[in-house]
């Protein structure tokens, strides 16, 4: 193969004159020169992998940045000798010499451990195969090993070695570095913090790059973790098959998740001056043991364990980052201080928060993972209902731990939520359902869905989470070998219901009409198994990953939450494109919880109280009361009929 000039080559474009000579370049190079192919070369070395039309760009702008090198140091001869068109021998060559190995396999076999100089090498190659001694076979010999010992000598000059603050546009082609740019990643440290916060998948942000590429540029990485450290395991596999401990982020005295927050000493509540350590009954020597005791003691359910989690973390991080303090050493002022900070988050609009606030970074989107550097303790403003919820919490927490006598006193008993009259509005819940005729066009709207595995999978989950009511962790909670069947009563067949396990630990069993189960069928066939429930092991889930159908593993709650707003949003804009805007905008602001408010909502208008709150697994009936309770709807029509009467000219 003859190089391709450089004054011919097109590809290169104005980010090649920033690219660097890196190692891996000079290998690429190397590797051709002695006889391997160049696509076999561009896969081992480069970044842009089997693509030939790069990997011919790639070789003229190496020995562009070769020769101007050897001109800038004076060596003209090595100029005219860089420039040589040489590479893989011609055919001819190659047939003639088909019982000699090439020098690459002669190096393995002779020279492992790299004794030998390029010449050295070289010499002992044609003295073992004197088949290659024609006159044309040693003269190459000698001009290949000539460009091999200039590289030596220009490698020290050249290389360089990736650096965080590099731009992508120094070590990746121009088309590559392009995407990458556009995406918003223009370094290598902002390519490596991309592939930290969003993990194995991090591609999907970035056009045209797709899972290989994405796998090449990882290994790419991984090969220059001396300058550019390492990546976490989350970005080289799918987090289904990383344990949950390799994901556990190090330990930090920063805002950190519970589990990998680290303390000072002096504030870990070791010696909190509202401990009672010789009377305490519990094993904890510090605050964070005493939650974990506090959080297996109580929390009994996945669901309860997060909610208490999210709230004595959030606690404990504002404790010793802005208070200054050991959870264990907070008075009666510290915690009104933490309700009022509460407060002050959420009533200030976002534009105003304090330079505190925003620079402590204590907020994140919505589902960021625990493992992402990007994860923060509040995904925005609280609302008056989440910070009396919060300190509700909060005062059980502080309550437990007297109890256990890991503190003396309870402080936040002298404290009160704000404005907790207001949130009980019987009418708040109702408001968050949709309308008979918006629950219509959402179950027309999953007809004009695609053919593919996330569309069966909404086609079974939304009128699932619909007809029973079930709450989001429930619902991922949901097992094949919790139906049963009954027979009926007054006709031939069996009615199947779903044992739940809700709040508090309690069971209950939910109705699964025909129309469900006919769903549940399609989607296990879908998903590999056999249609019929029984079938199948029973720690199968009723809802699955997309890319485990048949797996045991449960979905995540995020993952269905986020599937769930994305077929809404997805139905608004469609019906807004019909001109009901007011109904699209509502459709818009739904979330997995509007489900279980538009079951309890429309069986309020056919079903007695005392099912409704069996259903839905409500410890008090006053909690169902709020779909009773009300009916806007009927108080407008009937106060529209008589206003119109009254006003009207015959009247």
């Amino acid at each position: 193969m003859v190089l391709p000039s450089p004054l011919a080559n097109q590809a290169l474009t104005a980010f090649s004159s920033h690219r660097k000579i890196g190692r891996h370049h000079l290998a690429f190079y190397r590797a051709w020169l002695q006889g391997l192919d160049l696509k076999v070369a561009a896969d081992r070395y480069l970044e842009s992998g089997l693509d030939l039309r790069l990997a011919r760009a790639t070789l003229g702008w190496i020995q562009e940045a070769l020769t101007m090198a050897a001109r800038r140091y004076g060596k003209h001869a090595l100029v005219r000798l860089l420039r040589l068109p040489l590479g893989p021998p011609p055919p001819e060559t190659t047939i003639a010499a088909t019982s000699a190995p090439s020098l690459e396999d002669f190096r393995a076999a002779t020279d492992p451990d790299g004794f030998y100089s390029e010449a050295e090498l070289t010499a002992l190659y044609l003295d073992a195969h004197p088949q290659s001694h024609d006159k044309q076979a040693r003269h190459r010999a000698r001009l290949i090993a000539r460009q091999l010992a200039t590289l030596v000598w220009l490698e020290d000059l050249l290389a360089t070695d990736p650096q965080p603050q590099d731009s992508v546009a120094a070590w990746f082609d121009d088309r590559l570095a392009a995407r990458l740019i556009l995406a918003g990643i223009g370094t290598l440290g902002d390519l490596q913090g991309r592939i930290r916060t969003h993990g194995y998948r991090w591609w999907v942000t970035v056009p045209r790059l797709g899972e290989k590429g994405s796998a090449r540029l990882v290994a790419w990485l991984g090969q220059h973790t001396a300058s550019l450290g390492t990546l976490p395991a989350q970005g080289h596999a799918p987090l289904r098959s990383i344990s949950a401990s390799t994901l556990q982020r190090p330990a930090a005295t920063a805002i950190m998740p519970l589990e990998s927050f680290s303390p000072p000493v002096a504030l870990d509540g070791s010696r909190g001056v509202n401990r009672s350590p010789s009377r305490c009954q519990i094993d904890a020597g510090n605050d964070y043991q005493a939650i974990q005791a506090w959080l297996r003691a109580r929390a009994l359910s996945p669901h309860t364990e997060r909610a208490y989690r999210r709230e004595a973390e959030r606690l404990l991080l504002w404790a010793i980052l802005e208070r200054g303090l050991a959870l264990s050493s907070l008075t009666i002022d510290d915690v009104t201080a933490y309700r009022d900070w509460l407060g002050g988050l959420a009533q200030t609009p976002p534009e105003r928060w304090t330079w505190r606030i925003v620079q402590s970074e204590w907020l994140a989107p919505r589902s960021t993972p625990r493992w992402s550097p990007a994860w923060r303790p509040f995904e925005g403003a609280l609302s008056t209902r989440s910070q009396a919820h919060a300190i509700t919490i909060l005062k059980t927490l502080f309550e437990w731990l007297c109890k256990v006598r890991y503190l003396d006193s309870n402080p936040w008993e002298a404290v009160s939520a704000r404005h907790a009259g207001t949130l009980s509005s019987p009418s708040f819940e109702a408001a968050h359902a949709f309308t008979r005729s918006q629950w219509r066009y959402l179950i027309d709207h999953l007809g004009t869905l695609p053919d593919d595995d996330a569309a069966h999978r909404m086609r079974f989950v939304l009128p699932f989470a619909y007809a029973t009511g079930l709450r989001l962790a429930e619902l991922v909670d949901a097992r094949l070998g919790r139906l049963y069947s009954m027979p009926l009563k007054d006709e031939l067949g069996v009615r199947w219901m779903l044992k739940v396990l809700g709040k508090g630990g309690r069971w209950r069993s939910v109705p699964m009409p025909a129309v469900v189960m006919d769903a549940l069928r399609v989607y296990l066939t879908r998903r590999g198994l056999d249609p019929e429930p029984g079938a199948n092991e029973p720690d199968t889930p009723l809802i699955a990953p997309l890319a485990g159908g048949d797996s045991l593993e449960p979905l995540d709650p995020s993952t269905l939450y986020k599937a769930l707003r994305g077929f809404f949003k997805d139905a608004a804009v469609s019906l807004g494109r019909q001109g009901h805007l007011e109904d699209a905008r509502q459709i818009e602001r739904a979330t997995t919880h509007w489900l279980r408010h538009t079951r309890g909502s429309h069986s309020a208008e056919t079903m007695p109280i005392n099912l409704i709150q069996r259903l839905l697994g409500h410890a008090s009936v006053a909690t169902t009361g709020i779909y009773t309770s009300t009916d806007d709807e009927s108080l407008y029509r009937a106060l529209d009929e008589t206003v119109s009467a009254a006003l009207s000219p015959n009247a």
